[in-house]
């Protein structure tokens, strides 16, 4: 199998999951408890949330530990319920869903997966919450989140931003974005699923009610797991942009060496290294993920967040129209990628293209 679907999940880091059946005693404790091995789950938990913070430019104390980033979102959004929201309209579907759209103005994308700066700045009034994708899950597209946040530093508007898929492949320093909130996942770059952070100057209601984990942020057992192998899989992502970014660029130029017939949709020079969603104005979506998937290369046509679904990508169809969504696909790659793999990739899409 070739794997090209890291923007909906990661391949697992088998030396991580290692480490963590080879120490299995070390995380037995409930991180809550104040015997021995509580203590010891409780110094591992605290060590990776001081690792996570630094990941991001955050002080320890401002990291929420959640089960992800879709619970992050929500958590922020539930926080602004009744008020009026801008959000974009090409957001992760864990934004675009909790949002209630009576209260919420959605800025339009153009072609590059970019929101105007002009329109922010128009629909400002009487907003409360800006809750954007730094990195579009689609198209890879990079908002330009320093300048909205030194335009909303001036502003009592909560910023948040969710940057699940910036994170490992752009260096993200949230004093310098000036955002109030940001969610991650890290499944995304190799941890394990069902663990993520939400960074968060100063409080909010908690989204899940319970015990008082979390300074009373978030209740619900502390995964300790989860944390550990989000914080050593961060080390590792960091050290193969160099290899994602040659893998991508390395894609692109075999497919251009070949007569097949595509498009970039979107921006290369505006996008994360790890994402390329092609146009293919010969084949319908569905047919070539089906193809694809026969010889072995697992690739999407949308985001996984639709469970099952081979419908379009909603990104492309908002920004260019449903036709060209219906022939799209979204390519991504991560640390498992060889160019072996890729001329395996172009030489299966030469016979169908």
């Amino acid at each position: 199998m070739i794997y090209l679907d890291y923007a909906a999940s990661s391949i697992k880091r088998k030396e991580i999951l290692q480490e963590i059946l080879d120490n299995m005693e070390d995380f037995d404790g409930n991180p809550a408890s104040t015997h021995a091995s509580g203590r010891r789950a409780k110094e591992i938990l605290e060590g990776a949330r001081e690792k996570l913070a630094r990941s991001i430019g955050a002080d320890k104390d401002e990291i929420v530990f959640t089960s992800g980033a879709s619970e992050s979102n929500n958590t922020i959004i539930e926080n602004f319920k009744g008020k009026k929201i801008l959000t974009s309209n090409i957001g992760h579907d864990s934004i675009l869903n909790p949002v209630n759209g009576a209260n919420t103005i959605y800025l339009k994308a153009d072609q590059e997966g970019m929101i105007s700066i002009d329109d922010l700045k128009k629909n400002l009034d009487g907003v409360s919450l800006l809750a954007l994708t730094y990195v579009n899950n689609e198209l890879g597209s990079i908002q330009r989140v320093e300048e909205i946040g030194e335009i909303l530093a001036k502003r009592k508007v909560h910023f948040h931003l969710d940057a699940v898929q910036a994170y490992g492949h752009l260096d993200i320093d949230v004093k310098k974005i000036k955002c109030d909130s940001l969610s991650l996942s890290g499944h995304k770059i190799g941890g394990l699923n069902g663990f993520g952070l939400l960074y968060l100057k100063g409080q909010v209601k908690p989204l899940i009610k319970g015990g008082d984990q979390e300074k009373d942020r978030r209740a619900g057992t502390s995964y300790t797991m989860g944390a550990f192998s989000m914080a050593k899989a961060f080390d590792k992502a960091i050290l193969e942009r160099d290899h994602i970014r040659e893998i991508k660029k390395y894609f692109l130029e075999k497919l251009q060496g070949r007569s097949i017939e595509f498009e970039v949709n979107g921006s290369l020079d505006k996008s994360s290294d790890h994402i390329v969603n092609l146009y293919f104005p010969k084949l319908k979506s569905d047919f070539l993920l089906t193809y694809l998937d026969m010889n072995g290369i697992l690739a999407s046509a949308g985001s996984a967040c639709r469970a099952g679904s081979l419908k379009p990508s909603k990104t492309i169809a908002n920004v260019y129209g449903e036709e060209r969504a219906s022939h799209s696909i979204r390519f991504s790659f991560g640390f498992t990628n060889t160019k072996e793999d890729i001329d395996k990739v172009v030489e299966v899409l030469g016979k169908v293209g």
